[in-house]
């Protein structure tokens, strides 16, 4: 090499390069590219592909990542005259690098040659920065040198050295989809239909002309997995976007909702009242559902028509019981006019009583409810007119559709007809109010006024026409884990600091390490087996170094400022063994008064704390005990422990008895420091309820086990609720 560069260096050893030596298939040549600007931000990588070593020209640049793509281009060199001319920069570069980091690259593509990762991206992926030109058609590596490990660089070297054969398995940075498996208008819809049901966004990659489809999800149960959907060909692409497409369509037309679940290949699923939907079974579901609302549509229908008959009934009673008060008023009118001449007097009272009114519909009113009959008829007979067979989407969005239109006709005419009916109640009272008045009309002063006032005196508040009485209920607030955390976490913790004692905050940070103890005490089942066990694992990781005995609590010395989830306080963590009095010494004996005393402690305390808004609470539970161990957030609850156990899930109320494992169970609060909230853990203690009623649903949930494998851990939940 021109100047004479002579180096030791592991690296370059190791890779075999000499370099005052010239090699041939180190020279490369520099590739047209261009990408536009607003492009450049972009750091997605959407397609991998397996590209033969020899095909990649290796471009440097001394820039690092964060660069613009357009700059670290402009400015970067074919890597043998980046190495002739930036000696320093160079020589820099092998300096960063070490030789276990080249040999795990190595090692990873060697088995990247038997199978791509299960979720097809990896870590340090970025390092390989490889990308195409469209206008020479070359793949062209460009190296940021100032970013520091450069050993996807190394063994790139290494293998052209080798003049290897191999292909490795690459990130090709901004390179756009094909249109080989699906559209890339398919696939941006594909992504919005993904996110309706999962509410996060999927990683959808190409690699090889194969589409995989990666993501997380909410599944059934509150419980968080991930998922893989593999589309190798263009058939199974189609297949698998209808069926995103028809569910879509459904669940933003209509009022149809669907859960999502995993499948026993760790594939996203959606199902509809426990029945897996499938392009297999989709167009049978279709035609079921569209059955089923046909039959709704004539129920509603049949609804609407005998409440159509109710109101017609009740607007005719109203219009007699109007008239009937009417003709009442203008009795009370003729009586005050003729109260002042005897022989008038005597015309009012032997002229002909009123027994009421003979009322009948108008003509023009017989005429509008013959052509509403008619209008009811021909709706019926398109109606009929759908298919009696299979049935598309289309015919199934129409039918709900029109089933919307006409439940919200149905909901209007019982509104119609609750309001008929406080109108007709009110006028039963007047009208019997008003006979009243007349009966006894010479007891009372003569005015059209107090008639109406004592008419009236009998009636009910008004109501707005359609207007329902709706009983108050005091509304629940629903904890949602995402969103309402920190709110709950700091309300609950907020509580416990008010309404509990140091000792009862004790009591429940060690339930923690002595739960079997503290049950065994609570219901007198085998209390010397569970004591003695629990007291030997807390004394055989006691360290007996006379510290705990000598400091208790105190840690550490006040002054000190600690982080709780980047909260700052001056409060110490809380000590197991200072609390229950603990050494290498203690006896069974001791120890059970230790615990007798937690128990009365936390029985007081559990009667003090409440459940501030409706969670659910997640345990396991392979014990009869009192008193369990629950998580609120499903997502912290370790799955690799748990295939083919059982998880409990109650529902807590609001109000209900618990306790929060918050800031304040696991720190002292001398100086008054320590923050709101469950910074450490989202558990509670709560007690083994049974609810009313049980529901068991199996889930699967994903676990990785390595970077190639995964395993579908068999989760059985079952809910208890009332």
């Amino acid at each position: 090499m021109k100047g004479g560069i002579k180096l030791s260096n592991e690296v370059l050893e190791y890779i075999g390069l000499n370099l005052n030596k010239e090699y041939k298939n180190l020279k490369f040549t520099k590739p047209e590219f261009n990408i536009a600007k607003s492009y450049d931000n972009s750091m997605l990588y959407k397609v991998y592909k397996m590209l033969p070593i020899k095909d990649i020209e290796i471009l440097v640049s001394y820039t690092d990542r964060t660069t613009e793509i357009k700059e670290r281009y402009l400015t970067a060199k074919p890597w043998d005259v980046f190495i002739k001319e930036n000696e320093t920069e160079f020589l820099e570069l092998v300096a960063q690098t070490k030789v276990e980091d080249v040999e795990q690259i190595e090692k990873m593509q060697k088995e990247f040659e038997k199978h791509i990762p299960y979720f097809i991206k990896y870590d340090k992926n970025y390092l390989w920065q490889i990308y195409y030109s469209n206008s020479d058609k070359k793949y062209f590596m460009l190296v940021p040198a100032r970013e520091g490990d450069a050993s996807a660089l190394f063994y790139l070297i290494k293998k052209k050295l080798e003049n290897s054969d191999d292909n490795i398995y690459v990130p090709i940075c901004k390179e756009d989809y094909s249109d080989n498996i699906l559209k890339k208008s398919e696939i941006t819809d594909f992504e919005n239909y993904i996110w309706l049901f999962t509410k996060q966004w999927p990683n959808i990659y190409e690699v090889e002309n194969k589409l995989y489809i990666t993501g997380v999800t909410q599944i059934q149960e509150g419980f968080e997995s991930k998922y893989k959907i593999a589309l190798e060909t263009a058939e199974e692409a189609e297949s698998e976007f209808t069926l995103f497409k028809a569910l879509f369509i459904l669940a933003t037309e209509t009022n149809y909702k669907f859960d999502n679940c995993i499948d026993d290949e760790g594939r996203l699923r959606l199902k509809y009242e426990d029945e897996i939907i499938q392009i297999d079974n989709l167009s049978n579901f279709i035609t079921k559902q569209a059955s089923i609302q046909k039959i709704e549509n004539k129920e509603i229908k049949a609804e609407i028509e005998t409440g159509s008959n109710e109101l017609d009934k009740l607007k005719k009673e109203v219009e007699l019981l109007t008239e009937n008060y009417r003709l009442q008023e203008k009795q009370i009118v003729m009586f005050l006019n003729c109260k002042k001449s005897f022989f008038k007097k005597l015309k009012y009272f032997f002229k002909k009583p009123v027994k009421g009114t003979r009322f009948n519909l108008s003509k023009t009113e017989n005429n509008k409810a013959k052509e509403k009959d008619e209008e009811s008829t021909n709706a019926k007979s398109k109606t009929e007119k759908l298919s009696q067979g299979v049935y598309n989407l289309s015919d199934l969005v129409k039918l709900c559709l029109s089933n919307k239109k006409i439940n919200d006709e149905l909901k209007n005419i019982k509104s119609d007809i609750f309001a008929m009916k406080n109108k007709k109640s009110t006028l039963e009272k007047r009208v019997k109010n008003a006979k009243k008045y007349l009966d006894e009309i010479e007891k009372h002063k003569k005015s059209i006024f107090e008639f109406w006032k004592f008419a009236k005196k009998d009636e009910d508040p008004a109501l707005n026409e359609g207007e329902e009485v709706v009983t108050e209920k005091k509304l629940s607030v629903d904890f949602n884990v995402q969103e309402d955390m920190p709110e709950f976490s700091a309300s609950a913790d907020s509580m416990q600091k008010q309404k509990l004692s140091i000792d009862e905050c004790n009591s429940i940070f060690v339930c923690k390490y002595v739960l079997d103890s503290i049950n065994a005490v609570r219901n007198g089942k085998n209390i010397k087996k569970t004591l003695e066990r629990d007291l030997t694992n807390l004394q055989d990781k006691y360290v007996s170094n006379k510290k705990t005995e000598i400091f208790g609590d105190i840690e550490e010395d006040y002054t000190k400022v600690k982080n709780l989830n980047n909260k700052k306080h001056r409060e110490n963590r809380k000590n197991v063994y200072s609390i229950l009095r603990i050494n290498d010494k203690t006896t069974i004996d001791e120890f059970r008064d230790s615990i007798e005393d937690v128990v009365k402690l936390l029985n007081e305390a559990y009667k003090k704390i409440t459940a501030i808004a409706n969670f659910s609470a997640y345990y396991v539970d392979d014990k009869e005990r009192e008193y369990v161990i629950a998580e609120i957030d499903p997502k912290k609850i370790n799955f690799n422990d748990l295939n083919d156990k059982i998880v409990y899930k109650t529902q807590m109320k609001m109000g209900e008895n618990v306790l929060y494992f918050s800031n304040i169970t696991n720190y002292d609060n001398y100086n008054q420091t320590l923050p709101s909230g469950m910074d450490e853990e989202t558990k509670v203690l709560i007690k083994n309820i049974k609810r009313e009623n049980k529901r068991e649903v199996t889930v699967n949930v994903i676990d990785e086990e390595d970077l190639y494998n995964i395993k579908i851990n068999k989760i059985k939940v079952v809910e208890w609720y009332d």
